[in-house]
């Protein structure tokens, strides 16, 4: 507002310079009063208050029309910053719905959550339960498998032993029925024939699985006749036997010869 009034002073005193410019230098007036022409003076003055007025005017014209442009420029301003404003407004009302919406939303996801963590936290109490009653039960299935395994290694051995010991009986049985047939044969023989008469057995050894023509030709030349004699060869003379048959080590045992030898002595026996 300063600015105004001191336009204003400066527009008179630049008006009043010029009007006495224009009077004493323009029209050639004479300073003194005395000589003044009253019609040169009023004719003078007025050209000067039509100059000043009109320059008045077109001062305000010019006033006008920039102020115009400055209200034209600051009404597209405005508008723009209404539009500016509405918008603004608008995006504070979407991004208040959204924040309202997640706000929503991150509630539900709290009690969403909470109900969650309590459903776990319940589940993994119930868990822990059971874990320990896992673990007792390993514990006690540990305790019941050791028992287990004891037994069972006891049992092996007992399973052991009595196969050893049915291998022994049925080995003696062999051997007492072998003896009962010899008996029946001998009686039957005594009945048959003088008492000084006696025979040497020879049997067909290749019978026998495993006891080719070779290998029963050495057999024959070692003594070993009879299925008898194989029937009743013990671990020493098996292997006595076995370095008679050098190039054959341990058929003996692999083919089984001595059961093989008392089944078929039996059969003959039988017979």
């Amino acid at each position: 507002m300063r600015s105004v009034y001191l336009l204003v002073a400066i527009f008179a005193a630049w008006c009043l310079l010029a009007a006495f410019w224009y009077l004493f230098w323009i029209k050639g007036l004479d300073p003194n009063p005395q000589n003044i022409n009253p019609h040169e003076s009023a004719l003078a003055i007025a050209e000067i208050l039509l100059i000043v007025i009109v320059s008045l005017f077109i001062g305000f014209g010019i006033a006008w029309f920039l102020r115009q442009q400055h209200i034209q420029h600051a009404e597209a301003g405005n508008t723009e910053l209404k539009l500016l404003l509405a918008e603004q407004k608008q995006a504070t009302h979407l991004a208040n719905e959204q924040a309202q919406k997640a706000e929503q939303t991150l509630n539900r996801a709290r009690e969403t959550f909470r109900d969650d963590f309590l459903t776990v936290s319940r589940e993994n109490e119930r868990l822990k339960t059971v874990e320990g009653t896992l673990t007792e039960e390993q514990q006690l299935l540990q305790q019941q498998i050791s028992v287990l395994q004891s037994t069972i290694s006891d049992l092996q051995l007992g399973f052991k032993e009595a196969s050893r010991q049915a291998t022994r009986t049925k080995e003696e049985s062999h051997k007492l029925e072998i003896e009962l047939a010899e008996l029946k044969q001998v009686k039957r023989s005594k009945e048959k024939a003088p008492a000084s008469l006696t025979t040497t057995e020879v049997d067909d050894l290749k019978q026998i699985k495993g006891i080719g023509p070779g290998i029963e030709a050495k057999l024959m030349k070692a003594g070993i006749t009879s299925y008898r004699q194989i029937s009743e060869l013990t671990a020493e003379s098996i292997t006595q036997v076995a370095q008679i048959l050098e190039s054959f080590p341990g058929r003996i045992e692999r083919d089984r010869w001595v059961e093989q030898a008392s089944k078929l002595y039996l059969d003959k026996l039988r017979k």
